[in-house]
Parts: structure tokens; sequence; C-alpha cells
């Protein structure tokens, strides 16, 4: 292959991507699909090390979810993430879902993210989005806490005066009440 042939192929490689509108954005979306992916970030290594061991109970108690752990940088990208849909679960200190829900300090350029806690434990949060499913929520909270007695996870019974509500689908679960069927079954 001489010269002119090999730059050719090469730019003609960068093209093709253009042209077939290769995206690792439907990538990322078609994984989320068929995985629930556990949001943490590396500037939390606490939180990182929890996401991997709530992730590890789920595939143990619901191998269907595929659970795995997807990790940012830093937690703004959880807010990022958050905010505009593209992820519906993660784990943060208690102190930052917090400032995601009502948009504050390093957060505000996000906006108030409508967030509901999944589990907690003494100080950090698995929060997912305000419309994740109420039988998803009951069903990782359900796993989580008869599953993973060590992580000392609890649903919330309450919402204290500006926090974050519980999930309604695990708040159900904490009520001992049954799982409802999914809409339209």
């Amino acid at each position: 292959m001489n010269r002119r042939q090999f730059l050719g192929l090469a730019g003609a490689v960068p093209a093709w991507a253009l042209l077939t509108a290769h995206s690792p954005y439907r990538q990322w979306a078609i994984f989320r699909q068929t995985h629930l992916v556990i949001i943490t970030t590396r500037d939390d290594p606490a939180g990182d090390e929890l996401g991997e061991a709530c992730a590890a109970i789920v595939r143990a108690a619901l191998p269907d979810s595929k659970a795995t752990v997807g990790r940012g940088p830093r937690v703004e990208r959880i807010a990022s993430l958050m905010s505009t849909g593209q992820a519906e679960v993660a784990i943060t200190t208690k102190a930052h879902a917090l400032d995601m829900f009502h948009g504050a300090d390093r957060f505000r350029d996000y906006g108030a993210i409508p967030l509901r806690v999944l589990v907690q434990s003494d100080t950090h949060q698995m929060i997912c989005r305000e419309e994740f499913l109420q039988q998803h929520g009951y069903l990782l909270a359900e796993a989580l806490v008869l599953n993973g007695a060590s992580l000392r996870l609890s649903v919330p019974r309450d919402t204290p005066p500006g926090g974050i509500p519980p999930h309604d689908g695990a708040a159900a679960f904490a009520q001992g009440l049954p799982l409802e069927p999914p809409p339209g079954r």
C-alpha cells in the first residue's frame, strides 16, 4: 500500500463513521434498556464501594436486571445524567442527593431534579428519578433490604422537611404492602 492509498483509507474511516451516524449515545441507550446501571463516582470511594455491593446483591436476587455499576469522574456527572433522564438510579452522599433535589450549590446548573430515595445507609442514598416504575422500586428495595443486611440499608419511613421523599414502590415494600402489577396487566 502506498502513501496515497493509506491517506485515502485514513480519511475514509472517519467519514464512514460520520455518514453511518454512529453514536456511542445510542449504544448507551440500548445498554440501559437491558441492564440496571447504578451510577457512582470515582470522587466518592465509599459510594462506589456501596454501588458495587448493591449491584452484586441485585444481580443475585434479580438476575434479569443484569445490574452493573457505571462510574462517572465526579458527582456532577450523576446530576447531569439524572437531570437529562440518561440514568435512573445512582448512589451518592445524602448531602449531594439533597443538593441535587433542590438544584443547590454545585448542582445549580442542572436545576432541581425530581428525585426519590430507594434505600439509604447512614451516609449514602440510592436515588432514582421520580418516574422510576413503582414495581422496579419495590423490587430493588426488597432485594437490597432483605439480602444486604451487612450494608445496613433501609427505606426512609418519612420525608424530613425539605427532604427527598421515598420512592412510592420502596415505601410500599417498607409498609409491607403487596407488589402491585404493572399498569395494563
